[in-house]
């Protein structure tokens, strides 16, 4: 094959290209129907696949408290470096497409029980070797078992309790 047949093979693509591209056109209105449903499919898939994969991460975490002592006073550099500390646990648990960011995350709650108020850190039982080592120097820290209770719900209260009678004079 010499160079003037290559060169001749081209310029008889190149003629060709508006016949090639009305195929095209033709074929691709002729199957639009199922085209349309396909992207729908795969988010679909997708979603579940996220979901299905989500729920061990989120069944399989851990939690420890953090209890300061009396003079527990940290300075900035101590509360960022806690953080960054925090920040990296996160990073430690290898995710991928499926694994949703909330299976993976490193919660912080603060509790008050009984006056005392406490830090609990929540993350993944993968990261729980991470999690153990992250403190404050004048802290300590205790193993707390599985994360999320069912009777440590968040309970919000914001004002003044109102009495039953008044709850009802405002509802009416």
């Amino acid at each position: 094959m010499t160079t003037n047949d290559v060169i001749d093979r081209l310029i008889q693509v190149g003629q060709d290209l508006p016949a090639y591209g009305q195929t095209a056109l033709t074929w691709l209105t002729g199957n639009v129907w199922w085209l349309i449903p396909v992207p729908v499919v795969v988010a679909i898939s997708v979603s579940v696949a996220r979901r299905r994969f989500g729920r061990k991460p989120l069944k399989d975490r851990q939690a420890f408290e953090l209890l300061p002592t009396t003079g527990f006073d940290p300075v900035l550099e101590d509360v960022l470096r806690f953080a960054k500390q925090l920040a990296q646990a996160q990073r430690s648990v290898s995710r991928w497409a499926f694994t949703p960011v909330r299976g993976t995350a490193v919660r912080v709650r603060l509790l008050s029980q009984g006056g005392l108020l406490t830090m609990r850190i929540e993350g993944p039982a993968r990261a729980a070797s991470v999690l153990r080592h992250q403190s404050y120097s004048q802290c300590e820290m205790r193993a707390v078992g599985p994360a999320v209770a069912s009777s440590e719900r968040p309970e919000i209260r914001l004002g003044a309790d109102l009495d039953t009678s008044s709850q009802t004079a405002l509802a009416a």
